[in-house]
């Protein structure tokens, strides 16, 4: 099983500013114009370390400003190793939830040894990047996102503690309206030995398959660039956040599905083998479609909401109940993983109306949109859209007992945990 690792870390000190306006969120989900309202939020949000697009000379401009950084006194190293209890509130569906994490490192195993579990397959692509960025500032900028089961209670336990007995190391507010609280615990045998049911736990991978693979891949470099690493060296390890299976912050949001082809004539006939088709209760024009799709996809059963595949209209695609997932899933994978809303839309729909490939999906043939407005706009120009269920956590845990992973851009966990809090220097 993974061992956990208190961390030395380098966090924010007063000179940097307000707390809340150094915080950003993890590389894979700033765009352009977010990242300039982080920029001039605080010349040492995070962002200027955590994306080395725009920063002057790339990956070594990154090194150097964090280099400055530190000599400046902005970030300081804890003199001991610590424990760190995140907590996040934010608003979804016009309630607020808050989420608590324990901040940590986890140790970096291959995938086969079982002790981290993903539940997505990855592109090479960011974790090109990511191991460049690595590599330039020995720097772990932003945490991962796991879930463990902690059936013990003990984690759950060990942090609510922590909260009701000290006040917050850090707190503030960051610019999408999310308020962060740390913790920071001098981390001891006592502390350890309190968390010790964990050390029996596999933990599983909620958000950061990319980094995690991109830690892999560093600590392999770096154990051919310096030889063996002692047990409890840095690099051996991945600053992770950890959050309990039964935490009520969980929460994962469905990842829509486009695509930019006009549906075949016979659409109807080909989605029939598979589901019941109605026009759906409320059309893309109707001022309650947002709330009419929510409403749906929370109900029972398995129903997509689709856009486009006649001009101007949306239908109810329902699961038939005679359909065998089994006989349709790939080889090595079970009705359970073809059930899932992502990979049902893949089998059900996508295959049937577009012969849809491996090959096509690589090469784009599928976009992701993450709300009801932005669908119906890439409807509007003549796409069609797929409005798929979110995949539930406990879908995520027990694919991931089984070894099957999902494609990548299947789940969203939100929101996404703050860049800021906590940086992880790879070395000792």
């Amino acid at each position: 099983m993974a061992q956990i690792l208190p961390l030395r870390g380098l966090r924010y000190t007063s000179k940097a500013g307000e707390f809340g306006s150094l915080l950003a969120p993890p590389y894979d989900v700033i765009s352009p114009l977010q990242q300039e309202a982080l920029q001039e939020a605080n010349p040492y949000n995070a962002v200027h370390v955590e994306l080395a697009a725009g920063a002057d000379d790339g990956y070594a401009g990154v090194a150097d400003l964090f280099r400055e950084w530190v000599k400046e006194g902005v970030v300081a190293r804890d003199e001991q190793p610590m424990l760190y209890v995140y907590e996040q509130d934010f608003s979804y569906k016009g309630q607020t939830h808050t989420r608590r994490a324990l901040l940590a490192g986890v140790e970096v195993q291959p995938w086969e040894e079982g002790a981290v579990k993903p539940h997505e397959y990855t592109m090479s692509g960011p974790k090109a990047d990511r191991l460049a960025l690595l590599k330039a500032t020995r720097t772990q900028f932003s945490p991962i996102f796991m879930i463990a089961r902690d059936r013990a209670g003990q984690l759950q336990q060990f942090m609510a503690e922590t909260v009701a007995a000290n006040t917050p190391t850090a707190s503030g507010t960051s610019l999408d309206g999310d308020q962060h609280r740390l913790w920071a615990v001098e981390a001891g045998p006592f502390e350890m030995r309190r968390l010790a049911p964990l050390f029996a736990e596999s933990f599983y991978l909620a958000d950061g398959h990319h980094r995690y693979e991109t830690a892999q891949a560093y600590r392999e470099w770096l154990t051919e660039e310096e030889g063996t690493l002692p047990p409890d060296h840095p690099a051996r390890y991945v600053m992770t956040d950890i959050v309990p299976a039964s935490d009520g912050g969980l929460i994962i949001r469905p990842i829509y599905r486009v695509v930019a082809n006009t549906a075949p004539d016979d659409w109807r006939e080909r989605l029939a083998r598979y589901f019941e088709v109605a026009d759906f209760s409320h059309q893309p024009q109707d001022p309650e479609f947002a709330a009419a799709v929510e409403t749906t996809l929370e109900g029972h059963g398995s129903v997509v909401v689709a856009m486009g595949l006649e001009p101007g209209k949306a239908h109810l695609l329902r699961k038939r109940e005679d359909v065998d997932l089994g006989a349709i899933a790939p080889a090595g994978y079970s009705a359970a993983w073809a059930a899932v809303a992502p990979n049902l839309c893949r089998l059900a729909i996508l295959n049937p109306l577009w012969d849809m490939t491996d090959e096509d999906l690589r090469a784009g043939a599928v976009e992701f949109v993450h709300d009801v407005p932005e669908a119906l706009e890439r409807a509007s120009q003549g796409a069609c859209v797929f409005l798929i269920q979110p995949v539930g956590i406990r879908e995520v845990v027990d694919l991931s007992d089984k070894g099957e992973r999902m494609p990548q851009k299947s789940t969203f966990f939100h929101p996404k945990m703050g860049t800021g809090m906590v940086f992880n220097p790879l070395y000792p």
